[in-house]
């Protein structure tokens, strides 16, 4: 995944923006010197936020929100380390207080105790990790959670680790991890295979794998990195499809409030079967259903999966289905004009932490203009 550094660097925006003779020099340089950020940088290298030109106070405009974006970041997280510390200092007086209830007595918490939250009092708006004993994990924060071979969890916030052993996912059953709009996290599998669930999602897994299969089920929308294993098949299941693999990269768009759903495939091989219906996929080849028409054409794979490193691409997309990504993504409902709802857009899009940024943007780029009601985003024409 793509480091968050480039786009919190002022000097790298300001080149990508206003690019001079004399930045170019020093970013060439900088990555002959540092070949192990190439691919970071040669990726955001081509990130512009629109193919339109922009004049100079507009590009000035939208360079100020940048950095306004950049500086609220760095406030919020000098802010949480000072919480931080502020914690672990009352945490360390609470013990040295309480330590005298604590002498003498014969149990000691476990290393990999955790404390879950009772299934009645869960903030939806959080991510939701279900074991298979209905104990429930739930982290405010986009949270990368990893299954070990036997079963065991290790989940990263950024803030905080927290460990769960495998006494505790024993069981055969389904874990469930639930992603709601406006939050994001990556699983890794026990197998090794890495899944990225996008907003608004349902994931059920395995916290072990069956002897002779590997088997998942979606509601919503992963991208899919599966560990290669020929004699063990993977599967994913969608209400809507089941997609079968040996080892590949590949998108799945199938939120069971949609009518279109999709697969899109960066490396490897897929059979995808509809019903009766079967196809297979080549790189660089998008399988979609739309009111029951079934079609296979070749596209840019980056359009579809570049969801999962921060920013959209994409290519003569209606700007309906742009509000639409953006709506599950920041959680927050928009309703588009009629007379704007297939305006094609080109280019590729930042999502900045707050979907003001983000709209600003928009508008800076395209003939629209957007207002707040209530809870909801008016998008009509300028």
């Amino acid at each position: 995944m793509l480091s968050n550094q480039w786009l919190q660097n002022k000097s790298f925006i300001q080149w990508r923006l206003f690019p001079s003779e004399e930045d170019n020099l020093y970013w060439e340089k900088f990555i002959q010197d540092n070949p192990h950020f190439q691919n970071e940088i040669r990726i955001l290298k081509s990130i512009k936020l629109n193919t339109q030109k922009l004049s100079p106070e507009e590009k000035q405009e939208i360079f100020a929100f940048i950095q306004k974006d950049i500086e609220k970041r760095d406030k919020q997280r000098r802010f949480r380390i000072y919480l931080t510390v502020s914690a672990v200092a009352c945490i360390a007086l609470l013990l040295v207080l309480l330590q005298p209830l604590f002498i003498g007595k014969n149990e000691i918490p476990h290393e990999n105790m955790l404390v879950v939250a009772d299934t009645t009092s869960v903030n939806q708006k959080d991510i939701q990790l279900v074991l298979a004993n209905n104990r429930t994990i739930t982290f405010e924060e986009d949270a990368d959670i990893k299954y070990d071979k036997k079963g065991g969890i290790t989940a990263n916030t950024g803030v905080e680790q927290i460990k769960v052993s495998k006494e505790a996912t024993k069981e055969t059953s389904l874990n469930t991890l639930i992603v709601p709009k406006g939050k994001r996290s990556s699983l890794t599998l026990a197998d090794g295979s890495k899944v990225w669930v996008n907003s608004g999602s349902t994931l059920k897994f395995p916290s072990t794998f069956k002897a002779d299969k590997r088997e998942i089920w979606v509601d919503g929308e992963i991208y899919i990195e599966v560990e290669k294993n020929k004699t063990h098949p993977f599967y994913v299941n969608t209400s809507h499809m089941v997609i079968n693999v040996v080892g590949t990269q590949f998108n799945v768009t199938a939120y069971d409030e949609d009518t279109d759903y999709s697969v899109v495939l960066v490396e490897g091989c897929v059979d995808v079967s509809i019903d009766k219906e079967k196809a297979r996929l080549l790189p660089n080849q998008m399988l979609s259903v739309s009111t029951d028409q079934i079609s296979v054409k070749k596209i840019d794979v980056n359009n579809y999966i570049s969801w999962k490193e921060g920013y959209l691409q994409f290519t003569s997309e209606p700007l309906s289905n742009i509000l639409k990504r953006l709506s599950r993504y920041y959680d927050t409902p928009i309703d588009c004009d009629s007379s704007i709802a297939q305006l094609k857009c080109n280019g590729k899009l930042v999502l900045f932490d707050n979907i003001e940024d983000v709209m600003k943007t928009i508008y800076n780029t395209i003939p629209i203009k957007y207002s707040h009601e209530a809870d909801r985003i008016l998008v009509r024409k300028k």
